[in-house]
Parts: structure tokens; sequence; C-alpha cells
């Protein structure tokens, strides 16, 4: 009978009342090691090599003095061994090994491609929850990878504090070139984690899809990593209160309330809400029509025959116009499955094949567009409602119709 004692090499001695057990990870920040007290209760135990000893002792005070988290691993015990360096326990991520214990990461589910949908959306959201939480308290986590998202008992947490808060930590490729603060920072890395958990890909692939993906989940997902990681740091997501948000929409997430009459309320709002969105393709396509037929569209343009200087061409002219003029916004609209064509009559046409509407004019487009939700690429009528009747293509009343953004 052979026996595999390798897991027990070079193990160091035990910090009293605990026992080693294997060796789980090494780095140049220390050693972790599956141990057990007392009580056999199985533990995390980091030995902190002494070059690492006031950075991780700094990082762990400031973690301690913070309320609780669920999806915050806790640090149970911190000492120093007989030779002065520093060692801590902290909860045991949960074995996904047969044999030999192998913890549970992001990480490994990643490589091993057995983290469906709606769990890597839940383990995206506790783990920007658990950042909030370092967030609200005046510090951020600086590392956050795969690799450090363990599961406990099955629920995601957080986890590696040793650098808690510092400003140069991080890992190549979780880390922005141009971090606005902490919380930027922590954002940013959460956005390349959802990419590689989704993507299976290694972060130096970003934005790259692979090779064979789901399209409506890659059309949920793509909006919130790109956002989260965009090169322009006043695109990205503000907090993680915002990335949240834009998961739990990707999640579809339904909302609850206990009372029942609330719940007939609602249900009525939506039979409205939906009546009221089947109809707007034709009130586009009507607006459109009259917008561009007569573009002063008042009363007496109305009722009134005027003389207009070949109506007809000026509209095509001034579509023709500002297409020239906004390529970057056509291809933005055209990144969102808009199709647009130009029209010898109407100037051009516009169809959205995932939200089913088309319609003419330029009017017409930019009144849609700003009715789209930037996030998930659905339509929004209630935008609709609450916005002035545009003229000309025209937002604002300037003559450029994106000069608000």
């Amino acid at each position: 009978m052979t026996v595999n004692l390798s897991h027990l090499l070079s193990l160091p001695d035990a910090p009293r009342g605990l026992h080693i057990r294997q060796r789980i990870d090494s780095g140049g920040a220390g050693d972790v090691f599956l141990a057990s007290d007392l009580t056999d209760q199985p533990l995390a135990l980091k030995i902190v090599s002494p070059n690492w000893h006031e950075r991780e002792l700094e990082s762990l005070r400031a973690f301690r003095r913070l309320p609780a988290h669920p999806a915050l691993v806790q640090i149970l015990q911190l000492g120093e061994l007989s030779d002065g360096r520093l060692y801590y326990t902290m909860e045991l991520a949960d074995n996904a090994g047969e044999s030999d214990y192998l913890p549970d990461t992001l990480e490994l589910r990643i490589r091993n491609r057995t983290l469906p949908y709606r769990e890597l959306l839940k383990t995206i959201r506790a783990a920007a929850s658990a950042a909030g939480h370092l967030h609200r308290h005046g510090l951020f986590h600086g590392d956050i990878k795969p690799e450090n998202i363990i599961y406990v008992n099955g629920e995601p947490k957080l986890a590696d504090f040793g650098t808690l808060s510092a400003e140069r930590s991080g890992t190549a490729g979780f880390r922005p070139d141009n971090p606005e603060s902490g919380s930027d920072r922590d954002c940013y890395a959460l956005g390349k984690t959802l990419y590689c958990a989704w993507s299976g890909l290694d972060a130096a692939a970003f934005p790259d899809p692979p090779e064979r993906f789901d399209t409506g989940e890659w059309r949920k997902l793509r909006a919130i990593y790109l956002r989260a990681c965009h090169p322009v740091r006043r695109r990205r997501f503000s907090s993680t209160d915002e990335l949240i948000r834009a998961l739990d929409c990707a999640a579809g997430r339904p909302l609850t309330h206990a009372r029942h009459t609330l719940r007939r309320k609602l249900r009525l709002a939506g039979l409205i809400v939906v009546l009221l969105l089947a109809l707007m393709p034709l009130f586009f396509f009507i607006r459109g029509f009259f917008q561009t037929r007569f573009p002063d569209a008042d009363t007496r343009a109305l009722l009134e025959p005027q003389e207009r200087p070949d109506p007809v061409g000026k509209i095509v002219r001034e579509a023709e116009t500002w297409l020239n003029e906004h390529p970057d916004e056509v291809a933005q609209m055209e990144q969102f499955g808009l199709k647009i064509t130009r029209d010898p009559e109407f100037g051009l046409e516009y169809y959205d094949p995932h939200n089913g509407v088309s319609g003419v004019g330029l009017t017409g487009l930019l009144e849609y567009w700003d009715c789209i939700d930037k996030t998930t690429g659905k339509f929004d009528g209630k935008k609709l409602f609450r916005r002035p009747i545009l003229r000309n293509g025209d937002r604002t009343g300037n003559s450029d119709p994106f000069s608000h953004d």
C-alpha cells in the first residue's frame, strides 16, 4: 500500500492550539495552509512573510474595525509565531477536491466551466456588495480577481485583505490605468472579473467574446463589463450600488411586495404600460410622418396652405447632413442593433429588431434613441412623456442634438 505524504512535506510548526494539515497556496506575501483547531474545526491559516508583516498587519487592523458583512471572509484569530512572523486564521473555502483539499474559488469554477449564468451574476453581485461595504467605511479592496472570490457553505465571499487600500496593489489586467478612486479601482476589477467569469477567457482577451456563447447573455453582460472597464473614467460606474443595479437588471430580478393590494395595483399599472408600449411603434410612425411632412408642426401650418421652398428636399438634406456630421452617434446606435437607411422622401428610415420598432425621419429617430436604455438596450416609453417635442433633430434647442452629453 502506497501513501501519498507529499502534502505534509515542508510544513511549518503550527501556532499553539492549531494543527496544520496541508499547504494550500504559496506566494510572495506568505503561505496559506489547511488547519484545524482543538475542536477539529477546519479553517484557513496564513503565515505572512517577514517583508509583508507591517503592510498586512496594517490592513488587518483596518479590516477588523469594520462591521461584519456576509460576503466578506471573516478573520478569526491573529498572532505571532515564536520567530516573530505574523499569522492569522480565517474562514475556509469549501472543498472542491475529491481526495486532497482543493479550495472552491471563482477561478476554479471558471477553469472547470461550472458557473451557470444566474450563479455568475450572484457571485459578482456578492463581491460588489462586499466591496461597497468597504467603500462606505473609507476603504477599498484593491485586488479583486477570480482567485480572491471563494465559496463558503456554497455562498460567494470576497477574500484576501492583505493589501487593503494600498495605492500600488492590484493585479495586471484587473487594474485601470487611470483610477479615479479606490471605488473606481474595485468597480473596474469587478467588470474584468465578470468578463472572465462569463467568457472563460483571461483578462488579456478583454473584451473579445469566446468562440461559442449565448447571444442573449452576451447582450446583457457586455454592456455592464464594457462600462465598468471603459477607458474614460467618467463613463465608468460611479459606485458599486450602480453596478449592482445593472447586475440585477441583467438577472431580471422581480420586485416582491408584501401587500396584496399593492401587487394588484402594480399589475394594473403593468397592463397599462404594456398597452402603451404596444402603441408606441404606431405613435412614432405617425408622429415622424407628420413632422417630416410639416416641419413647423403647428396648427396653422396644418390648416393653412403655405409656400415652402422644397420641404421634402430640405428634410432629406438635414438628415443627410446629420448622418455625415455624427458618425460616432450613428455607430453607437448601430451597436445597439438599430438599422438606419437613407430614404429619398423622409431622409432616413430606422428599424430596431430587438424592440420591434420602426419609423421615418431624423426627429423620430432621435426621439426613439433618447428612449432607449443604454445599459439594457430596452425601450423605455416613460421617457417619452418627460421630454419636450423635438424640432429639426434638436433635443435642447441647440444645433447639435448630442450637445448635452
